[in-house]
């Protein structure tokens, strides 16, 4: 009782790195026991840099008897309302060990976090507890940005993917499925992807890639404000997730070479990919979408898993997906300007605006 009475919270330091990677390794790859040292590393290089001058600091829970035992990771983000700047902090990781003992070190953390500098908190990934804590600490559930969307495109192929996660033995049955898939699609009254007409679909380096977005972002109100350099790092980090696979960057173009939009995903031949972005200009969200399940099914993926926004949510009912909720998009302010460009679908978020980028969610950092 005297560890919880004498607790803190305070700033992460470099000296707590080793502790944070061991507690993250302990929680999210309970499976693996050997620590990689490049956790750590990656660790600091994410939270501790030294060109963070923004004030938005991770913060760490420390027992009465020095013992870490909670963490909350702080991102700042640049963003754009209208023209106005405003400066968001991301939500990253929220640990606590010993919650039985100190109940409330989660909500000092969270409470910590979104007391700092910041004009907006933003997270995409709250589990039902910290749900609950951002409710109570007068942060909104954003549900058109908290859907996971999966389209089946080989339905018999997926059943065995998914089964031989947990068999292996069934991995094999990925292979035979093939003659079945028809049939299933009958039943489940989908279809194959179609090709879209008129526009030209084709992989894009990655250093290509941001003036594009940035032009993209223009349609919304409030946007991230990244400078070009910054997006190249956070786009040449998010292509490393060992878990997830290949990532595939692709642009569609109409037929007079004007860019309409663009997907990143990660993922191939026999895979449920996983979406990190989709963005278009306004009005092309179908012919973007309906180009990224295209070449999903080409390459031979069983299924596409994606984050929804409210620009896509139309385009991915009527392509008959399943829509369920694993975490939820969360925002912090008192700015209600910003709750309604959220409201209305105007705020861009979520993959390389939030948390879906970086290394921590996908990676086994070997």
């Amino acid at each position: 009782m005297d560890g919880v009475a004498f607790s803190e919270v305070r700033n992460l330091a470099p000296q707590d790195i080793p502790a944070v990677a061991a507690m993250f390794w302990r929680m999210f790859k309970p499976a693996n026991t050997k620590i990689p040292a490049s956790l750590a590393d990656y660790l600091s290089e994410l939270y501790l840099d030294p060109g963070n001058s923004t004030g938005i600091i991770s913060q760490v829970h420390i027992r009465g008897d020095g013992v870490l035992t909670g963490f909350i990771g702080a991102l700042p983000l640049k963003m754009a309302f209208g023209n106005a700047p405003l400066q968001a902090a991301i939500c990253g990781p929220l640990m606590v060990e010993d919650h039985i003992e100190d109940p409330l070190a989660g909500a000092r953390l969270l409470r910590a976090f979104l007391t700092g500098p910041q004009d907006l908190s933003l997270s995409e990934t709250a589990n039902e507890t910290s749900r609950i804590m951002w409710s109570k600490l007068r942060g909104r559930v954003l549900p058109g940005y908290s859907l996971e969307w999966l389209r089946i495109l080989r339905p018999t192929a997926f059943a065995a993917e998914a089964a031989s996660r947990r068999f292996k033995f069934l991995r094999h049955g990925k292979l035979l499925s093939g003659p079945f898939d028809l049939f299933a699609h009958a039943i489940m009254k989908t279809s194959i992807p179609e090709k879209p007409q008129g526009v030209n679909d084709c992989s894009i380096e990655l250093d290509m890639l941001p003036p594009l977005i940035a032009s993209w972002l223009k349609d919304y109100e409030l946007r991230p404000d990244w400078d070009l350099s910054t997006l190249s790092d956070v786009l040449a980090t998010a292509s490393t997730k060992s878990t997830y696979g290949t990532m595939h960057s692709r642009v569609v173009k109409s037929r007079t070479g004007k860019p309409l939009g663009a997907y990143l995903f990660h993922g191939g031949r026999g895979e449920t990919v996983r979406v990190l972005q989709i963005i278009a200009a306004k009005g092309q969200e179908s012919t973007v979408l309906d180009s990224l399940l295209y070449y999903a099914n080409s390459i031979g993926a069983v299924a596409v898993r994606a984050r929804s926004q409210p620009q896509l949510l139309e385009a991915m009912m009527i392509r008959r997906g399943l829509f369920f909720q694993r975490s939820s998009t969360v925002v912090h302010t008192g700015d209600p300007r910003v709750l309604e460009a959220f409201s209305k679908g105007n705020a861009f978020f979520n993959g390389l605006a939030g948390e879906g980028w970086n290394r921590l969610n996908g990676d086994e950092f070997v």
